[in-house]
């Protein structure tokens, strides 16, 4: 019954992905069908499959690829590879076919095929120095074809870099492509034919996995040259003459997917000392971009924007203080920007890298970062309690739940510790009325026998940042908690020499607070 669903497609659906019908329907069905039962799916699907893949009737044949693409995840390696490596070759050729919708399924299920079943770091791939060429020659010519097909083939191309990513320091098969591959997909990002599709962002997110993936020893000289290529197009975005929302829309979008591939970049040549040093040349340039970015003042630009800095404070570390005079308003005008959460979460996330990379030069900009801050502590201090609540209500019973709730304990007594260091030289009395909780917290996390050692380990961190930023403030607390002796007596004790060295610190700022 499900396979005669995927017959019944409407003539269009392939020129938007929202389209929802019964074809639709009946493939994610059948995909999940296959999550469930895993190896005996394929028996009762492949009848199907090489009944209809060569009829003469276009829906027959698409039916027959996305049956086969759907059925692709669930069952096992050994049961799926001698399928899919007998009919890779048929898919490629199916590239070609009469019909746009067959060709847009294809170009899908070879995609999900290069997700699932493409890692060479783990021991198996379809893909080998036998047949990389002719799957790369194909790919690189369909993406010519329809947007729709071309979008479908962004992603194909996407999960085939990302096989590679894990390669190691060895010799990367696609690195020989790596030029041809990066220029056809700056031809579809210039594409005008996309109309209102996904054509262009799919084209710069599989741009930038490519990037990512690539082996930077053998692709440096590459990438080195897509740099001022990129930073070319930032700017002429800069340079368009905006007349309605529509353009101002479609300018922020185009930068967003640029800033995107430049934090990438500056990621991939700050991961080796080798390479470093190009992004540092390049660092003056690229920063008066990116404040010129962040006048067009559009939420979208301004995430990316923001995390492309983030990654360029990481690779020029105490140098980025120069950017900071200029850059700082638009740090405060993220972190201020509460209705637009992404906006404002990401900024925290920056503010992070940026103090990290200046070290004491960022001294100058902390009091105006935590007074920005200071707003969010109470209803932040409030969704913390409730998870801490939460903790308390998970069933013991249950290894996923314990595991989860570990997880949980662990990101709290983090985020407390963040909090508590960051209020310690600006305003600790913030802190005050929210110290008997977490102290109570810890009591409760103390008497579970089931938690983990990086509960610990955080548990007793946050105890010592407790008694550090608050100081005397808590002698009374920590007199009346009875616990934190025994506490600290296990963590002394413990084989975790990260978990001794913690509880010592911690021990030596309770001892303070007592004797104050």
């Amino acid at each position: 019954m499900l396979l005669e669903t995927l017959l019944k497609q409407e003539e269009d659906q392939d020129q938007d992905d929202s389209i929802w019908n019964i074809s639709m329907a009946g493939g994610t069905c059948l995909g999940l069908v296959a999550r469930t039962v895993g190896d005996e799916i394929v028996p009762l699907v492949m009848p199907f499959v090489e009944a209809n893949i060569m009829k003469p009737d276009w829906r027959c044949r698409e039916a027959a690829t996305y049956s086969f693409g759907s059925i692709l995840e669930g069952p096992t390696i050994e049961k799926l590879a001698p399928l899919v490596q007998t009919g890779l070759e048929f898919l490629l050729n199916a590239m070609r076919d009469e019909n746009n919708q067959v060709k847009d399924t294809t170009a899908w299920t070879l995609s999900r095929i290069f997700e699932l079943l493409h890692c060479p770091a783990s021991g198996f791939s379809v893909i080998s120095p036998d047949n990389l060429q002719r799957v790369l020659t194909v790919l690189l010519e369909s993406i010519k074809d329809a947007p729709n097909v071309a979008e479908k083939v962004c992603g194909a191309i996407y999960y085939l870099a990302q096989g590679y990513e894990d390669t190691g320091s060895s010799s990367s098969l696609l690195s020989p492509y790596l030029t041809t591959i990066i220029a056809e997909l700056l031809r579809t990002a210039d594409r005008t034919d996309g109309g209102d599709s996904k054509l262009r962002s799919s084209a710069y997110e599989t741009l930038n996995e490519v990037v990512r993936c690539c082996n930077i020893s053998e692709t440096s000289q590459i990438i080195a040259e897509l740099l001022p290529a990129i930073m070319s197009r930032l700017d002429q975005t800069l340079q368009l003459h905006i007349i309605s929302s529509d353009d101002r829309e479609k300018q922020g979008d185009l930068q967003a997917s640029l800033c995107g591939v430049l934090q990438v970049i500056v990621q991939k040549f700050s991961s080796t000392d080798d390479t470093k040093s190009i992004i540092l040349q390049a660092a003056d340039q690229i920063m008066v971009l990116f404040l010129r970015v962040f006048a067009c003042r559009s939420s979208t630009v301004h995430e990316e924007a923001m995390l492309a800095i983030g990654a360029l404070a990481y690779a020029t570390g105490p140098e980025f203080a120069k950017y900071m005079p200029d850059f700082y308003q638009y740090l405060q005008m993220g972190l201020q920007n509460c209705e637009e959460y992404q906006v404002c979460s990401i900024t925290v996330g920056v503010v992070g890298d940026i103090c990290r990379a200046l070290d004491d030069k960022a001294l100058p900009y902390c009091d105006g970062i935590m007074r920005a801050l200071e707003k969010y502590v109470p209803s932040t201090l409030q969704m913390m309690q409730e998870a801490a609540k939460a903790c308390a209500q998970l069933d013991i019973n249950d290894e996923e739940m314990v595991d989860y709730g570990n997880q949980l304990r662990r990101s709290i007594f983090e985020a407390y510790s963040g909090i508590l260091q960051g209020f310690k030289n600006a305003k600790p009395e913030v802190m005050l009325p929210y110290a008997q909780h977490l102290l109570q917290f810890i009591e409760v996390v103390f008497r579970d026998r089931q938690r983990d050692e990086s509960v610990t380990k955080a548990a007793v961190a946050v105890m010592g940042d407790l008694a550090d930023a608050l100081g005397p403030n808590t002698k009374i607390l920590f007199k009346d908690s009875a616990f934190f002796p025994e506490f600290l007596g296990e963590c002394l004790q413990s084989e975790d020499e990260q978990i001794k060295e913690t509880a010592g610190w911690t021990q030596g700022m309770i001892g303070r607070v007592m004797v104050s």
